[in-house]
């Protein structure tokens, strides 16, 4: 799926108001945390500024968004992170894979916004795409997108360690930063919601229940952590 830039936007912004913790790997020293099996590929020493662009203002008009900024990602680099969508998130009984719902766009836009946050993950994402392939090369002598699941899944079993060798903090740091993307975005499509059962506010025919016993012995446990009476 290709969504447009109008879907991408609205995609981005409802993403931009969910809260999903994401977990950054420690700094280590020389010599410390799992060596990965094999020679680490240098992190590009530079990358292409982004582009001066505005933001979409205050007051923005999700019925009808405007797209202020360029896009960032090469087609290829887009495909790429469309492949990785579908093995970090892939299809099942209950939804399509991330990489077949269009996520390479939503990431996209998502490194292209000129905020500081966004700003700071385009850092990672566009390193981590060019480190990635320099890294496949190095090893199989073609690009990641190229090579064989097999060696796909070697490569990227190297960069979910919890406490990565000091060469390889940063691509980890960067296999994070688009997996938590992958989920702020999966989760926030219609087949993400649906594929973890939320169904959003229904109506209460007749008199309101009121809340479960469930409900209100969460909120209890709630006010008795804030040290509040319970009445």
């Amino acid at each position: 799926m290709t969504p447009s830039r109008r879907e991408t936007l609205q995609w981005m912004m409802t993403a931009a108001a969910l809260s999903l913790a994401r977990w950054t790997p420690p700094a280590m020293a020389a010599g410390q945390g799992t060596p990965p099996p094999f020679v680490v590929a240098d992190w590009p020493a530079t990358l292409p500024p982004p582009p001066s662009a505005q933001g979409y203002g205050r007051d923005p008009d999700l019925m009808a968004p405007k797209v202020p900024w360029p896009l960032t990602l090469s087609e290829a680099q887009r495909a790429t992170v469309d492949l990785l969508g579908d093995l970090i998130l892939p299809a099942d009984e209950q939804s399509p894979g991330a990489g077949k719902l269009g996520v390479g766009a939503f990431v996209d836009e998502w490194i292209s916004a000129p905020y500081p946050t966004q700003r700071k993950d385009r850092e990672q994402v566009l390193g981590g795409l060019i480190w990635l392939d320099a890294q496949s090369r190095a090893l199989h002598k073609t690009a990641f997108d190229a090579i064989t699941p097999a060696q796909r899944a070697g490569l990227l079993d190297a960069l979910t360690v919890t406490a990565p060798a000091a060469g390889m903090a940063r691509p980890v740091a960067f296999m994070d930063t688009l997996r938590h993307l992958f989920v702020l975005g999966f989760y926030s499509l219609p087949e993400g919601k649906a594929d973890m059962g939320f169904i959003g506010d229904q109506p209460t025919p007749g008199d309101y229940p009121g809340p479960s016993p469930e409900a209100l012995a969460h909120f209890k446990n709630i006010l008795a952590g804030l040290d509040l009476p319970v009445s």
